[in-house]
Parts: structure tokens; C-alpha cells; sequence
């Protein structure tokens, strides 16, 4: 864990891949086999980013019961003698947004390990000022990379479509699901977000092998169908960024619009 990232390494930034920490996978056996299927969609990196809700516990028992996971999968891994048969895993959280989050002192311990990249989760409710003011506030003040997690699933109502359009002028992330690019319902949202952000990224959010297997793979193929190889590798050299000490990497470059 916290190994160096290669230029042109498959990452997946949003999964719940850990057993037994939240609805995500539910044994050993089931992670085991999730990673699996990213290896063969040839995924070199999983950030294991598993629900956090503060109104829930607290932050160190929190990262407590993630390590106790990531040890017993790591020790099953150990054990089949098949380490390097998985991709790498890298601890962080899916963190759900909670009131004065800006104000956590210890919020870096959720942070995607090694950086300062946090996956956020906003409300799914109409957003309020206040709370797209804690936004700003973790990037400008708490010089935080934030990552929202499926925007996709925040725009059922114009204020927050414009709140989104004002959070996505700041050079943040925007982790689209991959699922969302495979039904024809979703996918012209998906690819528009993409493509509106300074920083487009994908991550399959996969849970478990049923209903949210790891399709990361086919939306992978869904946004080079759609938006061309050349963007996809600006995703992939987006992502490696993040995953890295900030202060030791060039900062990627921001995605311009047509014609600016």
C-alpha cells in the first residue's frame, strides 16, 4: 500500500472493497473476488473507500475497524501466496458530507493514504449555501483535493445543478460511475459531466459481485467510444496525480474547453 503510481496505471478511485465495512463486500471470499475482476479489466490501483458517516462514529474508530478489514484481506492474499495477482490497495473513505466538515481536525485521516485527496460524498437533498460554502472551504482554506463522488446523482433539482456548476469551476474532481455510462438513460448526463470538468474522473463504486460488480473495465471503453482515447488518458494521468505526494508531482494539466 502507498507504492509509487506508474504513468500509465489503471486506477480505481471509488470502491467498497474492504469485507465487512459497510453495504459494500460482505466476506473475504467476496473482496477476493472483486479484485479479481479489476485485475482482469487490468486495474493496477483500488482506493478501498468505504462509507464514513460522522453522525455514525467517530473518525479513529472509523479508521480502527478499516484497518482490522484491510489486514484480514491482506493476510488472505499473504496466505494464497497470490499478492501479486491483485492490484494495489489504497485506504481512504467515501466521507459523507456532515456539518462544519470543514472544521474536522481530523479529517486527513480519511484522506485517500499518502495524499490529501478526499472522496466526498455530498447530501442527497436540495444543497444549501452553507453547505457549498464547506465545499470551498476544504479546498481553498483546507488545501484539500476533493474528489465528488457519482455527481450524477446529485442533479434531481436546478439549485443544486448550478451549485454543481459552481463547485466544478474549482479544479476538484468529478468521479462519474462507470455504470452510469452503460445505460442509454444515464449516459449523455455521465459523458456531459466528464467533459464539463476541469478534473473528469471515473471509478466503478463497486459493492459486490451481484447487482454493483466492478465495471470499470466497460466504462472505461464507454468513454473512449465516446470521448477518445486521448481523453481517457488524460483521466488516467489525472487520477495518478491524486493518488501521489502533491508537493513531489506536476500537477496535471486542467481540461480547457473547445475553442478557448
Amino acid at each position: 500500500m502507498g507504492r509509487t503510481i506508474k504513468n500509465n496505471a489503471v486506477i480505481d478511485l471509488h470502491s467498497h472493497i474492504l469485507p465487512e465495512m459497510d453495504d459494500g463486500s460482505d466476506s473475504v471470499d467476496t473482496s477476493l473476488k472483486m479484485l479479481r475482476v479489476l485485475d482482469e479489466g487490468q486495474v493496477r490501483v483500488v482506493c478501498a473507500t468505504s462509507h464514513y458517516y460522522r453522525h455514525r462514529e467517530a473518525v479513529e474508530d472509523f479508521v480502527r475497524r478499516r484497518q482490522a478489514a484491510a489486514g484480514k484481506l491482506a493476510d488472505r492474499i499473504d496466505i494464497t501466496g497470490e499478492g501479486d495477482q491483485y492490484p494495489q490497495i489504497r485506504l481512504g473513505a467515501e466521507v459523507a458530507f456532515f456539518s462544519s466538515i470543514s472544521e474536522c481536525a481530523r479529517l486527513d485521516e480519511l484522506c485517500i493514504e499518502g495524499t490529501r485527496t478526499l472522496l466526498l460524498e455530498m447530501p442527497f437533498q436540495r444543497w444549501t449555501s452553507t453547505e457549498i460554502s464547506e465545499v470551498l472551504s476544504l479546498v481553498l482554506d483546507r488545501g484539500l483535493q476533493i474528489i465528488l463522488a457519482h455527481p450524477e446523482r446529485y442533479e434531481f433539482c436546478s439549485e443544486n445543478k448550478r451549485a454543481l456548476r459552481r463547485l466544478m469551476d474549482l479544479p476538484v474532481g468529478i468521479q462519474v460511475n462507470a455504470d452510469t455510462l452503460l445505460h442509454f438513460r444515464s449516459r449523455r448526463q455521465g459523458l456531459k459531466l466528464l467533459t464539463d470538468a476541469v478534473w473528469p474522473l471515473l471509478g466503478s463504486d463497486a459493492h459486490n459481485m451481484s447487482a454493483r460488480r466492478p465495471r470499470l473495465e466497460e466504462g472505461r471503453k464507454s468513454v473512449v467510444r465516446h470521448l477518445g482515447q486521448e481523453f481517457l488518458d488524460q483521466m488516467d494521468e489525472t487520477a495518478a496525480w491524486l493518488l501521489e505526494r502533491q508537493e513531489n508531482a506536476p500537477r496535471p494539466p486542467e481540461r480547457q474547453e473547445d475553442g478557448d
